[in-house]
């Protein structure tokens, strides 16, 4: 039955791929169903630490080489020249005061960097989705998955004997197929939870954001401007230019992720207060009176500017993306044998760079799901397990990535809930170093963390409190990369991982 397939993959994109590629290699007929082609533009993304040792153990566990030539820099560079990524070394901020030239009297006043890795070749990346997305769909097509590019999936329907109906539509008219599974990895389309009229829970989500994006080129150098403004950047553990640059503005933030291709993927991140939910349609895009801002329109934030001067926008073709609101939540959850990744169902913040690790560890135990055979009640119990832990994880990223927005502009509130986040993600990574695979990422699963960092960002959110003291001595049992140190001047050159 060439109609008929075992795992049905809707979204073509990194972690649809690599999901595709993996079941084809263990001998599953699996079918990757997009309404897109490929190449397509995608904003750039930042690897982490985590991200890349789930990107390892993927590319051992299912015999994929090419993933773990990926979870570096220098591999990358030395085996994949021709697909554009960025060296990532850390995280970097910059707070500015409007209508002023970044300063700040005494280092780490105004700046926080904090390393991901010990030298350049153990980097993590930045991905230049356009090209990495289309070097993974082909490796899956490569492995025997039928490919159907340009499809949009209109109806799903569970038959009375377990399987599925897909029907699609292309410019050719339609297709149906059949499957036994189906994994929803279409991102912010939440393509099944849409058709299926899932639940929205969007409105129990405490991050309320929205963005405008595009890709540049002709960016200048933040570490050289640095230079010519009079700081000592000798210091630092890194180059901040190699980091997931954050500049912190009035009201939200800017990115910039420089790629080797001379392309640099900027976006602007502001904090909303969107309408109630509406009782009809999905998304809960906010009626928004105040024009938002565009990236490169940085007047009001002079050392910025000159960086964007020289710039022109590249891409995507249309001029640059704006948002409603970013967030969204769905149940990944739609029937025993029909889930979503993580990054399907939800769509949270881009503040700390967790699309990435998300996918990717939604596609590991996916892949325990389904690969590995289990009674009814076992593949039960695993699959409930799936969606317990994407509640847990999105829970505890919500409470972290709200409670920065809303310290943003006080630097030293800000940094000790950068300090939460930092201490959750270490510590994961470094159950992976043990040979650990949690069942959550970010040690959402720690539940005496979590209550900590629950109660430390309540106090965070309060004005006029010593939150220092609570938070630094509250914090020992999970600092083992002495955050909250003083003396480094938020400077801080740990690594847990590499």
């Amino acid at each position: 039955m060439k109609n008929k397939v075992d795992v049905a993959v809707i979204g073509a994109g990194f972690a649809g791929s690599i999901l595709s590629a993996a079941l084809a290699k263990s001998g599953l007929r699996v079918a990757l169903i997009d309404s897109t082609h490929h190449p397509r533009f995608a904003i750039g993304e930042s690897s982490t630490p985590l991200a890349d040792m789930i990107l390892r153990r993927l590319g051992k566990n299912h015999q994929l080489p090419y993933l773990e030539l990926l979870a570096t820099w220098s591999s990358w560079q030395s085996q994949f020249p021709e697909i554009a990524c960025g060296r990532k070394r850390g995280f970097s901020y910059y707070q500015h005061q409007r209508n002023q030239g970044f300063s700040e009297q005494t280092m780490g006043q105004s700046s926080l960097l904090v390393a991901a890795s010990a030298n350049d070749d153990v980097a993590d990346t930045h991905w230049y989705r356009a090209e990495v997305d289309q070097f993974l769909f082909q490796r899956a097509v490569d492995l025997g998955v039928k490919e159907l590019l340009g499809h949009r999936v209109v109806q799903i329907e569970k038959e009375m004997s377990d399987t599925f109906t897909l029907r699609s539509v292309c410019t050719s008219g339609e297709a149906t197929l059949q499957s036994d599974w189906i994994v929803d990895a279409s991102g912010t389309a939440s393509v099944s939870a849409k058709l299926l009229a899932a639940t929205d829970l969007t409105h129990t989500v405490r991050t309320k954001t929205r963005t405008t994006y595009g890709h540049y080129r002709g960016v200048g150098s933040w570490s050289q401007k640095l230079k010519e403004l009079g700081h000592d950047v000798g210091k630092n553990p890194f180059d901040s230019d190699d980091a997931a640059q954050h500049h912190l503005l009035k009201s939200g933030w800017l990115w910039m992720l420089r790629f080797n291709n001379e392309i640099t993927s900027v976006g602007r991140t502001e904090w909303i207060e969107p309408e109630p939910l509406k009782q009809t349609g999905h998304g809960n895009s906010p009626n928004i009176t105040k024009p938002q801002s565009l990236p490169h329109d940085l007047h009001d934030y002079p050392s910025l500017a000159a960086l964007m001067a020289t710039a022109s926008l590249c891409g995507p073709a249309q001029g640059v993306r704006s948002t409603g609101r970013l967030q969204r939540l769905f149940a990944p959850l739609l029937s025993q044998r029909h889930l979503m990744l993580p990054t399907a169902a939800m769509t949270l913040d881009p503040l700390h760079s967790t699309g990435i690790a998300h996918a990717l560890a939604g596609v590991d135990r996916l892949l325990d799901i389904i690969l590995l055979k289990k009674g009814a009640t076992e593949q039960s119990q695993a699959v409930q397990q799936y969606e317990t832990s994407f509640f847990q994880e999105s829970q505890l990223l919500d409470e972290l990535v709200s409670t920065a927005y809303l310290t943003m502009e006080d630097f030293e509130r800000f940094t000790a809930a950068c300090m939460l986040y930092f201490a959750g993600a270490i510590c994961c990574e470094e159950r992976y170093q043990q040979g650990q695979n949690p069942t959550h990422l970010w040690n959402a699963d720690d539940r005496q963390f979590v209550e900590f960092a629950k109660q430390a960002c309540i106090a965070l959110r309060q004005p006029n409190n010593d939150y220092q003291s609570l938070i630094s001595e509250g914090l020992a049992p999970w600092n083992t990369a002495g955050l909250m140190d003083p003396k480094v001047q938020n400077r801080y050159a740990y690594t847990a991982t590499k």
